[in-house]
């Protein structure tokens, strides 16, 4: 009896041990300048993550996919001496957020009203703010990790525009995101 009892107990550790490997294999890694990983899920069946640039200050990729209807995403990290030593948007004072919404309007030449602004969060709870513009052209959804602005921009596919479906897996993108500083 004891040797059964021994033996389930061993097949469970091997289980658990084989679904965590399979877990963390199913994670992809980025290093982001030097200062932190992030570790996301495998991308949406069909998207593929091609990256456009990787320096010591800006990180750049596009997420796409061929199938029709869908929109492609760019996500987009950099170091910004502006957010020096602020951790999330949580730490973000009322002029800093006025100004990220207002640098929309100038990024987008879009005309003051065309966008409108939610707070959100990630699954996490890690603070966003949401931006979409009122014809469905492009949605944002940015926030702050570490000094770094962190952004994932949609784009519709042609024809059709930036749905709330959209902008719900771009966050749920993020919440499944783990930020892991580096050790030094």
């Amino acid at each position: 009896m004891k040797k059964i009892i021994a033996l389930a107990l061993s097949l469970m550790l091997l289980l658990g041990c084989a679904a965590a490997v399979a877990e963390s294999a199913e994670k992809e890694s980025i290093t982001m300048l030097g200062a932190f990983s992030i570790r996301y899920d495998k991308l949406p069946e069909g998207y593929k993550l091609n990256v456009l640039k990787n320096s010591e200050m800006e990180y750049e990729a596009v997420i796409t996919t061929a199938e029709a209807g869908k929109p492609d995403y760019v996500l987009v990290m950099e170091f910004s001496d502006a957010w020096d030593g602020v951790n999330t948007l949580a730490d973000a004072t009322e002029a800093d957020i006025a100004a990220v919404k207002e640098s929309f309007y100038e990024v987008t030449e879009l005309d003051d009203g065309d966008i409108v602004f939610e707070d959100g969060k990630t699954g996490l709870g890690t603070p966003v703010l949401i931006a979409k513009d009122v014809n469905g052209s492009f949605a944002s959804v940015y926030s702050i990790y570490m000094s770094h602005e962190i952004e994932v921009v949609m784009y519709p596919a042609e024809g059709s525009t930036v749905t709330d479906a959209d902008v719900e897996r771009a966050i749920a993108f993020l919440t499944n995101v783990e930020f892991v500083p580096l050790e030094k």
